[in-house]
This record gives C-alpha cells, sequence and structure tokens, in this order.
C-alpha cells in the first residue's frame, strides 16, 4: 500500500518520460550524435594503438606503477572522500567546459577535442591493461575504470551533443533573427544540468565502488 502523499507508480512515469526524452533526442539529433560518438570512437582507437606500440622500458614503468595502486587498493578505499571531492570536480569541470563551447560556439572545436583526449585516455588504459597483464588486467580494467565511465562517457556524449545542437541554433539565428533563443536556452541549460548531475554519480562510482572492486580483486588467491 502507498504511504500517504505517495502517488503509485510516479516513479515509473517520471523514468518513462525520461527514456522517452531520451528516443526522441536521438531521433532527431541522430547526425550529431555519430558524429560525437565517431569521434569519441577515434580516440579509442588512437589510445588503443599508441598503448601499442610503448617502448619496452616505459610499459614496465607503467606496469609497476598499477601494481602498486593495486597493492594500494585499501588505502584508495580509506581516502575514498578526498577521491569523491577530486572526481566530481573534475566531471563536472569537464561537462561546464562543454556547456561554455555549445554558448560560445567558438568553442566547439575545443569540446570535441575534449571528447577525443577523454576516448584516448580510456583506449589507452583499457588497451594497456589487457595486453600487457592478461587477465588481471582485464579484471582491473573492468573493477578500476569501466565502472565510472559507463556512467560518466554517455552523459559526457550527451553534453557533446546538446552543445552542438545549441551552437547550430546561434548559427542559424545569425542568419534569421526571428528564431527564439531564449527557450532552446533553458532546454540547454537544463540537459547540461542533468549531464553534471550524472557526473556526479560517475564520481561517487569512482570514490566508492572502484576501490571496493580492486580490493575485491586483491582478496582473490594467486
Amino acid at each position: 500500500m502507498a504511504s500517504r502523499g505517495q502517488v503509485p507508480g510516479k516513479g515509473k512515469v517520471q523514468v518513462g518520460k525520461v527514456r522517452q526524452f531520451l528516443v526522441l533526442s536521438l531521433r532527431t539529433h541522430w547526425r550529431l550524435y555519430l558524429v560525437v560518438g565517431l569521434l569519441f570512437s577515434a580516440g579509442l582507437v588512437a589510445g588503443a594503438w599508441s598503448a601499442s606500440g610503448l617502448e619496452t622500458a616505459t610499459a614496465g614503468e607503467l606496469q609497476e606503477y598499477i601494481n602498486q595502486l593495486f597493492a594500494n587498493a585499501d588505502h584508495l578505499e580509506r581516502r575514498s572522500g578526498e577521491q569523491f571531492v577530486e572526481a566530481t570536480f573534475n566531471n563536472v569541470m569537464l561537462v561546464a567546459v562543454i556547456y561554455l563551447a555549445g554558448i560560445s560556439v567558438i568553442g566547439i572545436p575545443v569540446m570535441l577535442g575534449l571528447l577525443f583526449v577523454r576516448g584516448f585516455a580510456i583506449g589507452f588504459a583499457l588497451w594497456f591493461l589487457s595486453s600487457q597483464m592478461g587477465w588481471p588486467g582485464i579484471l582491473l580494467a573492468l573493477a578500476s575504470v569501466l565502472p565510472q565511465n559507463m556512467i560518466l562517457i554517455p552523459a559526457v556524449l550527451f553534453a557533446g551533443v546538446a552543445a552542438l545542437s545549441f551552437s547550430l541554433l546561434l548559427i542559424r539565428r545569425g542568419f534569421r533573427p526571428d528564431i527564439r533563443v531564449w527557450p532552446a536556452f533553458v532546454r540547454y541549460s537544463g540537459m547540461m544540468a542533468a549531464a553534471a548531475v550524472v557526473s556526479v554519480g560517475a564520481g561517487l562510482v569512482e570514490a566508492y565502488v572502484a576501490p571496493y572492486l580492486l580490493g575485491l580483486l586483491q582478496a582473490i588467491p594467486g
């Protein structure tokens, strides 16, 4: 029985509205999603290619550093609060830069470059861990790299599409003064605020879930 003041099924309705909005956004701006997705994927490929061409000495130094992080997983759990603040700040700043790029128009190349660099970093880490460390590296990637990025990257790509869409609107506004910008700006700001909230969730995962998963891997014999 629902508690007093609670509307039965209200949560499901809200989730349904969000899903409907995302599907509509994908249908309407699929070309922009394609551009952003291809750019991020190019970063992934470039990062993996760069990791595969590392010199033996450099690869050995990186592997030693990763082994030290893995061995200190319990220490990471103890400083989760600091890690959350740092990760959340970085994630929200990334969304903020994308937001400002959409407003300024001329900042769009910078935003696209950030998406490429983010893909490069993830591709580099995943390829290095899996190729240099085998199955332990794959498990390490699943525990330390993927959890937060499975939340953050969709939000960042969504933010990138929103920024591109709003920039194109501003460009059209220069040729057609009758186009109303304010309603679109309010929607744009709301979408970017939602992306920022999701990025905070990614910070929570990075600070509390990833170190816990690393601790579980550390406890596995062998």
